[in-house]
């Protein structure tokens, strides 16, 4: 777990610095309690997805030119690019895109 990309997107750049461990991270105001490990691994959870949907949506993009109806394999690629946008549904870490047709 990345917990500075988690911090990055979630919270101010000025209130807080840290290393690679939960423990390192330090809050600036000393009045604001550092969030709680389990919430910063929800917040990974969902960093993870939003990469996860940027790739799904390079992908698609790079498809996008094969949805034409006097495409080769066209039925091949709708089918792909309906897997990719189902994707985020059954989506689970480290799991592999559908592949591309060759």
């Amino acid at each position: 777990m990345e917990f500075s990309k988690i911090l990055v997107k979630y919270y101010l750049n000025n209130q807080w610095s840290c290393g690679n461990t939960y423990k390192s991270i330090k809050w600036k105001d000393a009045t604001t309690p550092k969030p709680a490990k389990e919430h910063l691994e929800n917040l990974w959870v969902e960093v993870l997805k939003d990469d996860m949907r940027k790739e799904r949506n390079k992908l698609l993009s790079e498809t996008d030119y094969t949805a034409l109806p006097d495409y080769p394999n066209r039925d091949m690629y709708l089918e792909y690019r309906q897997k990719l946008r189902d994707f985020p549904a059954v989506w689970t870490e480290g799991m592999a895109f559908p592949e591309k047709p060759l």
